[in-house]
């Protein structure tokens, strides 16, 4: 019900440039989708332009045709900021989780850059996310770790996980832009530090979650195109139920359902082939359907793609002379497109683009840095690397418990 009468919009917006300067304009083409599809119910998406103290500059409104729209922002000539925010969403949109909302912050470069060393010295910070939810105590825990700084940039942690004995229980070493993990079998009563250094080797220390009593473990790996689930109840709880449920879903709607008994071991794989690009969530639920832990997963077959034809008809090498260029698609495929066209000298952003924004930024809370790696290429260390992604982001589109 939730996936046929609430399914959530995603917005991405195409420009010219990704740099711009004060009195320029900024071109750009919008597409909304719904799903993995263009939305037909929204006609009219919203832009608010935003300067770099939080001060709207313009409110436009913009007709969608086919889920698409364009138009254009003048940047003041006397702007003196570093930034220009741009926000859109249509009115469904704001339904949901504004943290949901397209946002995207653009550089202004101005003639007065300055820079203040001691307000932009970075402040390393780590955090710690289990796997399904929770640490629980008496079972392995695979805690997944994120480093970076006040910025959302990368930083590399190196050190060990130690208890309340000073024993080291498991080392910590980054994996892939500041992020990796560890496995941990906590006692009860004891409680555990992290003691990690960072690139210049300054020592921190961060104590971990605490772990809980009783629950449910959920790890899931990649196994091909498979994914491998293996649920480990503390005997406590086992002792209570006798069944365990796992659900599957993508966009909202369901993808698997699975029942199993506590008596024997919780495992089993999950065939991905026929499944729609996406994150999938994987939740448990006790016998009583209530939530016991979740874990999310991206599967990506890669049908949302197609290789385009680009041919030059005609150039013009004179001021303002007509370029003909033709593209050709696939057959039986409609396409809409944008091309921009600036100064080779300015560069490309190739950090992220409208694939890795629409298949993944945008249904993740937080920032996902250089989301455009993850969808560069379709190799087992890549496919590694975007799991660690699943295991630190947070995906609450919707909560169970309400």
């Amino acid at each position: 019900a939730y996936a046929t009468q609430y399914s959530p919009e995603r917005v991405y917006m195409h420009y010219d440039k990704p740099v711009y300067s004060a009195g320029e304009t900024v071109w750009f083409k919008a597409y909304v989708m719904n799903e993995v599809i263009p939305s037909g119910e929204s006609k009219t998406l919203y832009v608010d332009w935003i300067d770099d103290k939080g001060n709207l500059l313009l409110h436009a409104v913009s007709p969608l045709v086919e889920a698409a729209t364009n138009g254009q922002f003048e940047i003041p000539a006397d702007y003196k900021g570093k930034i220009l925010h741009v926000r859109a969403y249509s009115k469904w949109m704001l339904n949901f989780d504004t943290a949901f909302l397209y946002n995207k912050a653009i550089p202004v470069l101005t003639k007065n850059t300055t820079t203040n060393p001691a307000k932009n010295k970075p402040i390393p910070a780590i955090q710690f996310f289990p796997e399904g939810g929770d640490i629980i105590a008496g079972i392995p825990n695979k805690i997944a770790f994120k480093g970076n700084d006040q910025w959302g940039r990368p930083v590399n942690a190196k050190g060990i996980v130690v208890n309340s004995q000073r024993k080291t229980e498991d080392k910590i070493v980054t994996l892939h832009d500041g992020m990796g993990f560890f496995l941990l079998t906590p006692k009860e009563g004891l409680t555990y530090t992290a003691k990690w250094k960072d690139e210049k080797g300054v020592e921190y220390n961060k104590e971990l979650p605490k772990a809980k009593s009783e629950g449910a473990s959920l790890q899931v790996s990649i196994a091909g195109t498979n994914r491998v689930f293996n649920v480990t109840c503390s005997p406590g709880l086992a002792s209570t139920m006798d069944t365990v449920h796992l659900i599957g879903t993508i966009y909202q709607h369901k993808a698997f359902k699975i029942s199993r008994a506590t008596s024997g071991p919780i495992k089993g794989s999950i065939p991905t082939t026929g499944l729609p690009s996406g994150i999938l969530t994987i939740t448990l639920f006790d016998k009583s359907w209530k939530p016991l832990a979740e874990r999310i997963t991206y599967i990506n077959n890669n049908e949302y793609t197609f290789q385009p034809e680009m041919e030059v008809q005609r150039w013009g090498l004179n001021k303002r002379a007509r370029n003909e260029i033709k593209i050709t698609v696939p057959d039986s495929l409609l396409a809409n497109l944008s091309i921009s066209v600036t100064d080779a000298a300015i560069g490309a952003d190739s950090s992220s683009n409208i694939i890795s924004h629409l298949m993944l930024s945008s249904e993740l809370k937080g920032d996902v840095y250089k989301p455009a790696y993850y969808f560069s290429s379709r190799s087992d260390s890549v496919n590694q690397h975007l799991d660690l992604v699943m295991l630190t982001h947070g995906w609450r589109r919707y909560n169970w418990g309400n």
